[in-house]
């Protein structure tokens, strides 16, 4: 018996994480050590397929629910529950491990102990899906804690150097705090509501309507706080510009690329699920939040002489873009809805589209970097970006690749990124006599400068420069390294030539955030 469509993309990837071990076994014995990386490949793309399917069904019949036998969702019961938002999120962590898992087939060929990289790679994977596909704080917690462990073994994996195991260690340390944050308001739920099913939290705060507002706002804060360790928002991104640069650039792919969204998923999901944005004004918290994550980020990337620990701040910045672009719409709900419900809900669509447009678009833009990063380091054995001058002369490929990438989380018309920003930009300015709204837009398009102006500094340098001496024998990295690199560059412009399909997805994906439940 076939077991249910919704729990499939998540029992094929765990699947494949316990069958990766055994198949090393095996390869070994036949002289095919590949096989491990053959299922590893085979796991993330049928999963990604069965996502397809998924979809379709969602589509055609609305959100998918399946509650695990005996175990019923009105007393904290294990439920999953996936509609748009959480499809589109799976998507990307899928469609990225299985990018990074082919480009690691040569990355990591000369590293020790690949049967624990490609099950944790899975595992990983596995529980970025179940986050997503949560309907109950319990499964969430428990796919969240996969998650988390996965990714602190990934960051120390090359666990002879120093600097992965303290960059790992800390990882594990505040996000060890984040999880218990997350743990502590969920426990206060459960006192409150008897449940911790997100639909019948939400319910029964709205039954109840007697809770002190000072109670309901210091859950927000815990909740947003918990995530917000994950998601890098200033001041909790502390951990970020240590461990992108100690992990291998596949695993650092992963961790900019969608790691760090799940903690922004977490946020938007447990802010619009739980708390009628009509009633709690949590979207102006969110907008300084992202204008602070903004800024900082900018500052502390142009002091970097690291390529990785630069391309770490500024996946900081565009933390800070997207969790603007959600505190936007809900902002301009929790003000004007009762006053004009149809501009308020369209301004609001507008910037919560940018914010979740930009999540696809710092996917597949610092997923490229990473992976690029990882090439140079491959081939030139440096992460300095002044040794690094003209490497892209001699790498053309990815040095061709990496602009593309940079451009585009410049925003740089006609790339991706420029329509996202865009949309967050307009969104800001959708009521014009709003001094709070128009200062927040302001603040976006300034730091937006800014950050091109380091982008287009790399690009310089990298691209346009005279190679250094220390560059001569330096070649493009191997095929398996950079098809990736090359089809996320082809994405990034096929996307920016035409955004009409992706911006109708992903307003119907804003709008199921928007709606709640």
């Amino acid at each position: 018996m076939n077991p249910p469509l919704i729990i499939q993309p998540i029992l094929i990837l765990l699947g494949g994480a316990a069958l990766t071990p055994v198949a090393s076994i095996v390869g070994r014995a036949f002289k095919a050590e590949r096989v491990r990386e053959i299922v590893c490949i085979l796991a993330l793309a049928l999963s990604f397929y069965t996502l397809l399917f998924l979809y379709h069904d969602i589509q055609a019949l609305g959100p998918a629910k399946y509650i695990f036998a005996g175990f019923p969702a009105l007393n904290g019961g294990v439920e999953l529950y996936v509609d748009l938002l959480s499809i589109y999120f799976a998507w990307l962590f899928t469609g990225l491990g299985l990018l990074v898992a082919v480009y690691s087939t040569r990355y990591m060929e000369k590293d020790t102990g690949q049967d624990s990289y490609y099950t944790l790679l899975l595992t990983l994977v596995a529980g970025m899906v179940g986050v997503a596909f949560s309907g109950d704080f319990f499964n969430l917690f428990v796919f969240w804690e996969m998650m988390c462990v996965s990714s602190y073994a990934l960051v120390s994996f090359r666990k002879h150097l120093w600097e992965p195991v303290e960059a790992g260690f800390k990882y594990l340390i505040m996000s060890t705090l984040g999880s218990l944050m997350i743990l502590y308001g969920v426990s206060i739920f459960y006192g409150m509501t008897g449940t911790v099913n997100f639909r019948l939290i939400r319910s029964a705060l709205i039954a109840q309507g007697g809770v002190s507002p000072i109670t309901l706002y210091l859950l927000i804060a815990v909740i947003v706080a918990g995530f917000g360790v994950t998601a890098a928002i200033v001041p909790l991104h502390t951990w970020l510009p240590d461990a992108h640069p100690a992990a291998p650039s596949s695993i650092s792919a992963m961790l900019s690329g969608v790691v760090i969204k799940a903690g922004v998923y977490g946020v938007g999901r447990s802010m619009f699920t739980l708390f009628n944005p009509t009633t709690f004004n949590y979207g102006a918290l969110l907008m300084v939040f992202g204008v602070l994550t903004l800024t900082v980020g900018n500052f502390m990337a142009l002091l970097q002489s690291d390529i990785k620990r630069l391309l770490a701040y500024s996946s900081v910045v565009n933390i800070g873009y997207i969790i603007t672009g959600l505190g936007i719409g809900g902002y301009v709900i929790t003000k004007y809805y009762s006053v004009e419900p149809r501009a308020a809900l369209g301004v609001a669509a507008l910037a919560a589209t940018g914010g979740l447009f930009h999540v696809f678009n710092h996917a597949l833009g610092k997923g490229l970097l990473f992976l690029c990063s990882g090439c140079f380091l491959h081939e030139a054995k440096t992460r300095d970006i002044s040794a690094l001058e003209g490497v892209g002369r001699r790498m053309k490929w990815t040095g061709a690749s990496l602009s593309i990438g940079l451009f585009s989380l410049a925003g740089i018309p006609p790339f991706s990124g420029f329509w996202s920003k865009l949309l967050i930009i307009l969104g800001g300015l959708g009521i014009p006599g709003d001094g709070f709204l128009s200062t927040i837009t302001t603040l976006v398009v300034l730091n937006s400068v800014f950050s091109a102006s380091y982008y287009l500094w790399l690009v310089q340098r990298i691209l346009v420069k005279k190679p250094t001496s220390g560059l001569d024998a330096v070649k493009e990295a191997p095929i398996p390294m950079v098809a990736p690199i090359v089809l996320l560059a082809a994405l990034i412009i096929l996307v920016g030539l035409t955004p009409g399909p992706m911006i109708s997805l992903v307003e119907s994906v804003s709008r199921t955030l928007l709606g709640g439940w």
